[in-house]
Order: structure tokens, then sequence, then C-alpha cells
């Protein structure tokens, strides 16, 4: 597959794959959710990757879902998922459920390098990391905790002095 809207970077054991929408704020489209997933997959495969990085070309790392770019609106309509509820049902768990439950379950270690907004959809692609490292300017807004995710969400926090759990 040849990759349009993410980039993959491979530098000894380390592969990174890089979304590359910056104009859009790294915004998923399809396109682009159907390219990490292949990334993943090609990179779970490869023996000689031991550790994957997600991160954002650009001031943000993903402003969530693509709502409506012109290049995403011509894929909608080319490949719908059906009309009215239902459509937005199946569009919902393919793209999002399906591929986040996938990414979660690659074999390696993976690591989401967020900076600027890491918004609605954006959290939902960084929370499915095993680990998340912010730079100083990461703005982070959840969203899909309806999904019964907030475990892996939230994660574990570390114990502050008086032993009870920090953060939150």
């Amino acid at each position: 597959m040849a990759y349009q809207h993410i980039e993959l970077v491979q530098s000894d054991r380390i592969a990174t794959i890089w979304l590359n929408r910056p104009r859009y704020r790294n915004a998923q489209s399809r396109l682009l959710l159907d390219e990490m997933t292949d990334a993943f997959r090609k990179l779970d495969y490869d023996n000689s990757v031991k550790v994957i990085i997600l991160a954002g070309r650009g001031d943000h790392f993903s402003a969530g879902h693509d709502l409506g770019t012109p290049k995403e609106l011509e894929d909608q309509a080319r490949y719908p998922f059906g009309e009215g509820t239902m459509g937005r049902l199946n569009r919902s768990w393919h793209l999002f459920i399906e591929n986040s439950l996938r990414w979660r379950d690659v074999k390696k270690p993976t690591i989401a390098a967020v900076q600027g907004y890491c918004i609605f959809g954006g959290f939902m692609i960084a929370s499915c990391m095993d680990l998340i490292i912010a730079a100083n300017d990461a703005r982070f807004l959840p969203s899909h905790l309806q999904l019964f995710t907030a475990p892996w969400d939230l994660g574990i926090r570390k114990p502050g002095r008086d032993g009870l759990p920090t953060g939150g």
C-alpha cells in the first residue's frame, strides 16, 4: 500500500508512524485510519522492529476525526457505510472501534508522542498505545468513554506520597 496520509520511517529497531496531514491538524480520515492499520500490521509482523512510535507532523498530534475536508467528503460519497443511523453506526464501528482494538493488540511496545492538540479521536488513537509521552504544549480532550474504554484511556496512576493515586 502506498501511503498518502501517513509516513512510515524506520531507524534501526524503531519504527515511527507519522500522521501526515498537518494542514488539517492530522484529522483522521478513513484513508488515514486504513493506512495506520496497514502500517501497524506490517510493523507487528516485522521481527526487526522492536518499538513502534505514533507521532504527528506539524504542530498537533491529532485534532480528532475528519468531519469535512474536501477529500474526506469525497471519500464518504465514494465509500458509504449506509444511510441514516445504521450507516453512522457502521462507520463508527468499523473505523473507530475495530481499528482501536487492532492497534491495542499490537504485540510490540507502542508509544504515542503527543504535541499540540490530542483531542477526541486523537485521544482515542493515543490511548491505544502502551505509553503516551506528552510535550509541554500537549492539550488533551478525551472522549469515547461511552465505549467503556476508561481502563485503557486512563490506566493506572502512579501513587502519590500518601499512597493514593494521583491525577485523574
